[in-house]
């Protein structure tokens, strides 16, 4: 009998895929990071750390020019896809930011009281992950204590959920999440706390040798003569 050809299945299969994955890009939340105005060095890299956070969704090389006017990103957002806008401006006193879901709203606008670039916290670490593939997935969103009846903790709840793509827990795979986002609303003085981290798979339970096979790290087994001695021992 002569062998079955599997050509066309397998072009089928990764046309569908194609098609899978740019319906899934053109689903997913779009976000422009900006700034209005002169915001200084220092905001200059919060707004690099931030697309950085929102990767791949956003606009990571989106360059300003004074001349452009609020409307101009709004106009070519639909274009594009984005669906959120996120603006940091700086006055005298504070610096601000803006998050709008476009066209038509809602816009939250916080004020920065501090922050901490990612070149600083990266420099008082001992080991540290820059994996630039790590950025190929959207993060994991993790919200606390967003429960209340206020109306303003619905709003934020919801404008801070719909920034990030929903997770399909049944299809995800647990290796391809590097990244989590946490926001952290502390009822007493009504602040957010945003924080955005690095995350990795990590054995639990088991010696330093079951480690070293389950993370494929081939041991010199060449003094044992059982794989018993090396696990055990």
């Amino acid at each position: 009998m002569g062998k079955r050809k599997k050509g066309k299945a397998t072009k089928k299969t990764k046309q569908s895929q194609a098609q899978n994955a740019e319906e899934h890009y053109k689903k997913a939340p779009h976000s422009f990071v900006i700034n209005r105005g002169h915001v200084g060095k220092n905001v200059s890299e919060l707004i690099t750390d931030m697309r950085r956070v929102m990767s791949p969704y956003t606009a990571s090389k989106l360059k300003t020019r004074r001349k452009n006017v609020l409307k101009d990103f709004v106009t070519i957002a639909g274009t594009l896809n984005v669906s959120h806008l996120l603006m940091f401006t700086k006055s005298e006193t504070s610096t601000n930011l803006r998050v709008t879901r476009l066209p038509r709203g809602p816009t939250l606008t916080f004020q920065v009281q501090k922050f901490s670039l990612c070149k600083d916290v990266v420099s008082s670490l001992k080991r540290h992950n820059m994996d630039p593939k790590q950025f190929n997935l959207h993060p994991l969103l993790v919200m606390n204590n967003f429960t209340g009846e206020g109306v303003h903790l619905k709003l934020m709840s919801s404008m801070f959920q719909n920034l990030f793509p929903s997770i399909n827990v049944t299809k995800v795979k647990l290796n391809d999440i590097r990244r989590c986002v946490l926001f952290n609303y502390n009822q007493e003085d009504e602040t957010i706390e945003f924080r955005h981290y690095n995350i990795k798979v990590v054995p639990v339970g088991m010696g330093r040798a079951v480690k070293k096979l389950i993370k494929a790290k081939i041991p010199n087994m060449s003094r044992f003569d059982d794989v018993s001695e090396f696990v055990l021992g």
